[in-house]
């Protein structure tokens, strides 16, 4: 299900780059913290069990959360899914069950965390940051569920974040309706927003003294509560049988503890994706 949350280049081996692109794409995309990428309500339409999706895009976004920068990354696609149970695509692995109008189901997803001086292939980072110290790539446990009313697509995800100085709590939630625009196109509008506990928000939005003293911004102390809100857009057509070209939008409006921080220069940023797929 589209929900919606892309990345320029540093020197990398074959390995690390390999596994930056398998990882990249869990970060990478507009979805929520842990949601599944496709709708979770619809059909694959094949009478195999197996349904993959591959392809490749562009995606924008901020330099940090919270940048008046942007960032274009390479962002690969890949979605696949087994008989209506388990799926690995933009959103991590995940394992679910589904019962009419209601979905609930858990996996793993990945964040690739923060860079003082500047950004990498896939990972966000500023020269601005300088003094702040890396925020490291984490593995993070999740658990969903989604609950379809009529048209309208409810969702809320709880991600746990696993890694030492990246462990912080993320709860998402998701209004979420498609209209279909024509026979091979629907466009699906959301309204999101997060929680999120006081480690996040201290690692991702305070500032310690040690690094007030090497970065020059004032000691701040981040609170838990609404990271954000926003709203997003995402057009989704097929080309013809197998191909699928999709472009998400989205504006978020960073509150709380996240929107005085002193590292925040904006309190609005957009993102944007625009993928090809095949489908096998």
């Amino acid at each position: 299900m589209h929900i919606l949350s892309p990345a320029f280049v540093r020197r990398h081996s074959p390995y690390s780059l390999v596994f930056g692109l398998i990882v990249a794409f869990l970060s990478l995309s507009p979805s929520a913290h842990g949601q599944p990428a496709n709708d979770p309500f619809a059909s694959n339409g094949k009478s195999s069990a197996w349904a993959v999706t591959l392809g490749a895009g562009a995606a924008v976004r901020p330099t940090f959360e919270g940048s008046d920068r942007y960032f274009v990354s390479p962002v690969p696609l890949v979605s696949i899914s087994y008989n209506d149970m388990i799926s690995f695509d933009t959103s991590g692995l995940n394992a679910y069950w589904r019962n009419g109008s209601l979905q609930i189901g858990g996996g793993l997803t990945y964040n690739l965390g923060r860079l003082e001086g500047s950004n990498s292939v896939f990972t966000q980072g500023d020269e601005r940051l300088n003094g702040l110290g890396n925020i490291p790539a984490t593995a993070g446990l999740r658990a969903f569920a989604n609950y379809k009313l009529g048209p309208v697509v409810l969702g809320a995800t709880l991600t746990k974040y696993l890694a030492d100085g990246n462990n912080g709590l993320l709860i998402d939630g998701l209004v979420e309706m498609p209209y279909q625009l024509g026979e091979r196109t629907t466009l699906t509008g959301r309204l999101f927003a997060t929680w999120a506990d006081q480690s996040y928000m201290q690692t991702w939005f305070g500032v310690t003294a040690g690094q007030a003293v090497n970065s020059g911004y004032a000691i701040y102390q981040a609170e838990s509560g609404i990271k954000n809100v926003g709203l997003g857009v995402n057009l989704r057509h097929q080309l013809g049988t197998n191909w699928m070209l999709s472009a998400d939008a989205r504006l978020t409006r960073l509150t709380g503890s996240a929107d005085y921080s002193p590292i925040t220069v904006s309190d609005v940023n957009t993102s944007f994706l625009a993928m090809l797929g095949y489908r096998f």
